[in-house]
């Protein structure tokens, strides 16, 4: 009586195989949401608050010499590494949840679950890998302040190779777990109701993919107007990364919601009978 009602009130869900342990999956999901968006919004706040007095303020960085800088300086660069740090703690803590995700290996679907862990595993580890690699960017030397020092000077420029691959670093990680995000949103997002009818409120996996690969281009102008000491692409690609940065952000945490309402609906106990009964009531 109850699953007939059940089937009656969201068909949708019967149609999809059982999952061995669907409480252990909604924990795990939870858990790894949490701690990859702490890590994303650690990155981004950490990397503002090293790099920012020296982009906004026109504070010299130039030789180096962290004991002639300000105190507000030195204690912002400092706050922003521990963040850093912090982001690099999270990605790693986020690895272990994937274990949780292990009863998807016993459905129906055992290759693709096997491809999803993969690739959501790969991607967090080149993802803490590539945390690790922000802090190697010494503040002062980001690309808006090599090519800003350089057409001020007007000299040449300086092709700044290795600050672009430290800065692009983030990039195969995370593409990498968005794409297995997407994988597991379509293996997992119908069982959710809220999901499935959300409209507005959805966001779309390969949206955030294309932002990101503005804000490579903008990092791509960065450098070639940083080693031209050209200061006009340096100003178009600070302005296109500031846009799709915002709009990945954004992104996020829409994916951050949509993976929530997944959870819930798999963490949540069999309805009561009482309840169907109220649900099938209330739509007639």
């Amino acid at each position: 009586m109850r699953e007939s009602l059940a089937r009656w009130i969201d068909p949708e869900v019967h149609r999809h195989p059982t999952i061995a342990n669907p409480r252990m999956v909604a924990i795990g999901l939870q858990w790894f949401t949490l701690m990859l968006c702490l890590s994303f919004l650690s990155w981004v706040v950490g990397m503002a608050l090293s790099h920012a007095p020296f982009s906004w303020f026109d504070i010299p960085s130039t030789p180096p010499c962290p004991s002639c800088w300000p105190g507000w300086v030195r204690d912002t660069v400092q706050i922003g590494n521990w963040i850093l740090l912090a982001s690099i703690v999270l990605a790693v803590l986020s690895i272990p949840v994937l274990a949780a995700l292990a009863p998807l290996r016993r459905s129906q679907r055992r290759k693709q679950a096997w491809r999803i862990i993969a690739m959501l595993g790969t991607g967090l580890i080149l993802w803490a890998c590539a945390m690790i690699l922000q802090l190697y960017i010494e503040p002062g030397y980001s690309l808006v302040d090599l090519a800003r020092e350089a057409s001020d000077l007007g000299q040449g420029g300086h092709w700044s190779t290795r600050d672009v691959i430290l800065t692009c670093s983030p990039l195969p990680g995370g593409w990498l777990l968005l794409l297995g995000i997407r994988s597991l949103m379509s293996e997992l997002g119908h069982r959710s109701r809220t999901f499935r009818t959300s409209t507005t409120k959805r966001q779309y996996v390969l949206d955030v993919v294309w932002a990101t690969f503005f804000w490579a281009s903008g990092t791509l102008l960065q450098y070639v107007g940083g080693g031209l000491g050209i200061p006009l692409p340096v100003t178009f690609g600070m302005i296109l990364r500031l846009i799709s940065g915002a709009f990945i952000t954004v992104g996020v945490l829409y994916l951050v919601m949509n993976l929530t309402w997944i959870a819930k609906a798999m963490g949540a106990p069999p309805p009561r009978l009482r309840s169907l009964l109220s649900e099938a009531s209330d739509s007639q």
